[in-house]
């Protein structure tokens, strides 16, 4: 509770004691964003992921450690690309339409795991390199509700649709006489879908002029997409109950 307070006073003192916003009525913009999904099948799988060892997983079959087995380390991911643009009415509203485009190359599935013997040697197989591309488009409105020229804050919301890529891996590790690490390991099977969502955007953010020509934006935003369920499916897309995405947009405004 007490961070939640610090947070809104920070807040409401930049709000107020930001510089008065240079009157435009239309600007483009790019930027990033650091987030993660969060919650349900598709949280787990593509949370945010730091480059690291991938000798993390373990599993526990006849008393024997079974690792992970990986040649390389994970990518940092995801990793975003912001585009937009602003439609100002009036002092206290604008008509947002934003774009993104997420990749995410170290999700982490859920395994299912299988054995049995081929070849004289143990095995598991999994699913593994899940893989995300995900094009989320909105239609949002802004509201400055103490006036844009007086203040920096503003909130927004909105509605859109994301293109969602994503596949999964299916991989045979083989065990010989060393348990700990497989002697072969390789593709077995492949699934992978494409599909279109809708979903709902709800944010906060900091506006802060730069020049007569450039705006500086921070939000801190959450969008979800409801996907229909298909719990036969390996894909997270499918399992999962709800797409939540939690994330800090720094943005630079090109403004006209």
């Amino acid at each position: 509770m007490k961070r939640i307070i610090f947070v809104l006073v920070f807040l409401t003192a930049l709000t107020f004691s930001a510089p008065a916003q240079v009157n435009h009525n239309f600007g483009i913009s790019i930027g990033t964003t650091f987030g993660s999904y969060a919650g349900a099948d598709f949280g787990s799988t593509y949370a945010f992921t730091f480059p690291q060892s991938r000798y993390n997983d373990s599993y526990n079959y006849n008393n024997y450690y079974y690792g992970d087995y990986y040649d390389g380390r994970d990518m940092y991911s995801p990793i975003i690309l912001d585009l937009g643009m602003d439609f100002y009415i009036n002092n206290y509203a604008a008509v947002n339409l934003e774009s993104s485009f997420i990749w995410h190359y170290a999700g982490k599935p859920a395994r299912n795991f299988e054995t049995g013997i081929v070849n004289g040697n143990d095995y598991i197989d999994k699913w593994d390199n899940a893989e995300l591309f995900a094009v989320p488009l909105f239609i949002n409105m802004k509201l400055f509700p103490f006036g844009r020229q007086k203040s920096a804050f503003y909130i927004t919301g909105g509605y859109g649709l994301q293109y969602t890529s994503e596949s999964v891996d299916r991989i045979r590790e083989e065990y010989g006489y060393n348990y700990e690490y497989p002697d072969y390991s390789y593709l077995i099977g492949y699934s992978s879908s494409k599909k279109w969502l809708s979903g709902v955007k709800a944010g906060i953010g900091l506006q802060f002029p730069l020049s007569p020509y450039a705006t500086a934006e921070t939000e801190l935003k959450i969008t979800n997409f409801f996907p229909k369920r298909n719990i036969a499916s390996p894909l997270a897309m499918n399992t999962t109950t709800n797409i939540t995405f939690i994330g800090l947009t720094t943005r630079v405004y090109f403004n006209f």
